[in-house]
């Protein structure tokens, strides 16, 4: 079929309509009207809400009952303050009176740097135990260790170092029952302690070697010990201290140097009986011809305070008596009486010498 008559018969099957440009305007701007209406219908009949929050606008239940907040944050804060406080309270009331009446074995928190100024920067607290008490001188050992927080002290308990023989030093410090009151007063013993079976915060704070005990039969340790069972209910029942004493007086009768030492200690005392130190020396004296070490030491501390006492007759004696034992835990003793006796011929050449000058 040619060309022409293609197109002749696509004109004739789609004739081209004859419609005016502006009613087709005005229809569809019809159509929008309608479809504006029907929009703004739903609209009204589906409302959207959008939510907001105001941080500044408070709580009502906070508004309602803030005051009752208040008190019982006040309240709570002040039972915290006050459990805290009495807690300092009542520690430094146990310290108080376990250093008017100290026991062997007690610890004590010691800040050293109110003792001494020339100390390392990271050296301040030192633990202290008590290891003699002789009247009323208290012998007491420091650790070898310093601490620069008091809390480290807890955890050397805590750790069980104090089992270790060698975590207190073997030098030994005197000091009078007032001259540690005094220490607490000025803040230089922090706290006391006080072991109950050799245990504290659960864990064992005497060395391994002293639970050593030996079964050989020797007369008058068994009346000593019991002495000593006795002595610890003493305090609270004088029929105890009693029983103590004449148990302490068999031990003696024996020979035995601990039951010669607790007798002795019970005079220094005037527990039961008067206070009678010359007794007291005699019975160290007996104790220490035996080269028996507590003995030797207590003598030189009740020697000191007896006017007609001289430590040095004494050591002269032990020499004589051939006793020969190490002082190494006394401060002021020579290391033993080998070296005692020494020197004690050198000072009087020295003597001897001046005079023929």
């Amino acid at each position: 079929m040619p060309q022409a008559a293609i197109r002749k018969y696509e004109d004739e099957q789609m004739p081209i309509a004859d419609v005016d440009q502006q009613d087709v305007s005005e229809a569809e701007s019809d159509e929008a009207v309608l479809a504006s209406e029907n929009s703004s219908e739903k609209t009204t009949e589906e409302p959207y809400y959008h939510y907001t929050i105001d941080t500044k606008d408070p709580d009502p239940f906070l508004v309602k009952h803030k005051t009752k907040l208040i008190s019982a944050m006040l309240f709570a804060g002040s039972i915290v303050a006050g459990l805290v406080f009495y807690k300092s309270y009542e520690l430094n009331e146990f310290t108080k009176s376990y250093i008017a009446e100290p026991q062997v074995n007690d610890l004590y928190y010691v800040d050293f740097r109110l003792i001494k100024d020339n100390l390392r920067p990271a050296e301040k607290y030192r633990m202290a135990k008590v290891k003699d008490i002789t009247g009323d001188v208290v012998t007491i050992n420091f650790s070898s260790y310093f601490y620069m927080q008091e809390h480290e002290l807890n955890e050397a308990i805590r750790y069980a170092q104090l089992r270790y023989e060698k975590f207190f030093q073997e030098k030994r410090h005197n000091f009078k029952i007032s001259e540690l009151e005094a220490m607490v007063e000025s803040g230089a013993i922090t706290l006391a302690r006080r072991p109950v079976s050799n245990m504290l915060d659960g864990n064992v704070v005497v060395p391994d070697s002293h639970f050593k005990s030996s079964s050989v039969f020797i007369p008058g340790k068994k009346e000593n010990f019991a002495g000593l069972e006795h002595l610890k209910y003493a305090k609270n029942d004088p029929a105890r201290a009693e029983e103590a004493f004449e148990k302490f007086e068999e031990s003696a009768d024996y020979g035995f140097a601990a039951g010669q030492v607790n007798l002795a200690q019970m005079y220094l005392n005037g527990m039961v009986v008067e206070k009678d130190m010359h007794e007291a020396l005699a019975l160290f004296n007996e104790a220490s011809l035996k080269g028996y070490e507590p003995a030797i030491l207590k003598y030189a501390i009740v020697c000191e305070q007896v006017e007609s006492c001289m430590v040095s007759d004494f050591y002269k004696e032990l020499v004589a008596a051939g006793v020969n034992i190490e002082f190494t835990k006394q401060v002021d003793v020579r290391a033993t009486t080998e070296q005692f006796e020494r020197d004690l011929k050198t000072a009087e050449e020295k003597r001897l010498k001046a005079a023929r000058l």
